[in-house]
């Protein structure tokens, strides 16, 4: 994190710098409110958190029991 002041004040020799210090707060970038738990499913899935600050920690759920195995030999296609 970077925060960034602006001092304001005169500069006299030999006494050094007099003046005042001035740093904005801190703003945190908006709260995600999308899904923090999500299933695997064929299609990619995308949780759109690229400038949004997160609550929590994201979940990513065991692969449904439903879920069959496609293998292919080269000639012979089965689903399990």
């Amino acid at each position: 994190m970077h925060v960034y002041g602006e001092i304001i004040g005169t500069l006299t020799a030999p006494k050094g710098i007099k003046g005042t210090l001035t740093v904005p707060q801190y703003v945190y970038p908006p709260a995600y409110s999308g899904a923090y738990e999500i299933t695997p499913s064929a299609e990619a899935q995308t949780l759109e958190t690229d400038s949004f600050y997160m609550n929590g920690n994201v979940i990513i759920n065991p692969i449904p029991s439903n879920y069959g195995l496609i293998t292919w030999d080269g000639s012979t296609l089965t689903v399990s």
